[in-house]
């Protein structure tokens, strides 16, 4: 690091990361994975009580602070489909370019960093873990966020790169949508919805509009629009054999994406 680089550092207690031996696998598996939309490790310390990791900084924040903000302000169609395309192309990557593939199995708006331009990074490789061979699931401990993991994670303990869609599929709809996954609108407007359930529930009825943010629906164009929430939804099948591979959904963002360069 070069003497006044601004870095940004994470602190990992000795539970969250099961003690040195984790954190070293952590860094190791890190150190040897390399993508535009992943964020870069830089450096790390460790002693038996405290341990850090050193990223680069962006400055743009948290995608957890964009969508927040998002709600007083217009946010073009395209810039939601470049973060959802960067953090899907990372996922990708993750899931079907490594050797062996890598779960993030915690992806959510605040694992997400942004730069200046608005590019999208993954960051925190903490509770990932490497699948062996050429197996397609593993059963653990469920780690991950409530309100972002998928139904097989969180009751059988069944974790797939099928959960890293769901959880992708869930952070798509609160791009789109005014809400977070658990809104508190939910509880008492909605009968203890999740964001999943409430959007599934708009599609059935045909009131598909009501989804999106104000603004981001009268930016249009409405089949674009619609496109997103059903790519949402899709990623969110309770059902993991029914969701789509992540590098389904790059190829799916590419297409829709097309419409506005015909």
């Amino acid at each position: 690091m070069s003497p006044g680089m601004t870095v940004a550092v994470k602190r990992l207690t000795v539970e969250m990361c099961q003690g040195v031996p984790q954190f070293n696998a952590e860094i190791r598996s890190l150190q040897r994975i390399e993508h535009p939309n992943l964020i870069t490790l830089i450096g790390y310390y460790a002693s038996p009580s405290e341990m850090f990791l050193v990223y680069n900084y962006l400055p743009g924040g948290s995608l957890e602070e964009f969508i927040r903000l998002k709600r007083s302000s217009v946010t073009g169609v395209q810039t939601v489909i470049k973060i959802a395309f960067d953090v899907a192309a990372a996922l990708a990557f993750l899931h079907n370019e490594c050797n062996p593939s890598v779960l993030h199995r915690d992806v959510k708006p605040s694992n997400v960093l942004l730069d200046n331009d608005l590019n999208a990074y993954l960051s925190d490789f903490g509770l990932s873990r490497l699948l062996p061979g050429f197996k397609t699931h593993v059963t653990t401990g469920v780690a991950g966020t409530f309100g972002y993991v998928a139904p097989e994670y969180a009751l059988a303990c069944r974790v797939s790169n099928r959960a890293d869609v769901y959880s992708y599929g869930v952070m798509l709809l609160e791009l789109i949508s005014d809400k977070r996954a658990l809104d508190p609108s939910f509880s008492t407007e909605h009968n203890g919805y999740t964001i999943v359930s409430w959007a599934a529930m708009l599609q059935r009825e045909g009131r598909m509009k009501e989804a999106f943010a104000v603004a981001m629906w009268e930016s249009g164009p409405e089949k674009v629009l619609v496109d997103l929430l059903e790519l949402g939804l899709h990623c969110t099948e309770e059902a993991a054999s029914g969701r789509p591979s992540m590098r389904q959904v790059v190829r799916n963002l590419k297409q829709i994406q097309q419409a506005f360069d015909p």
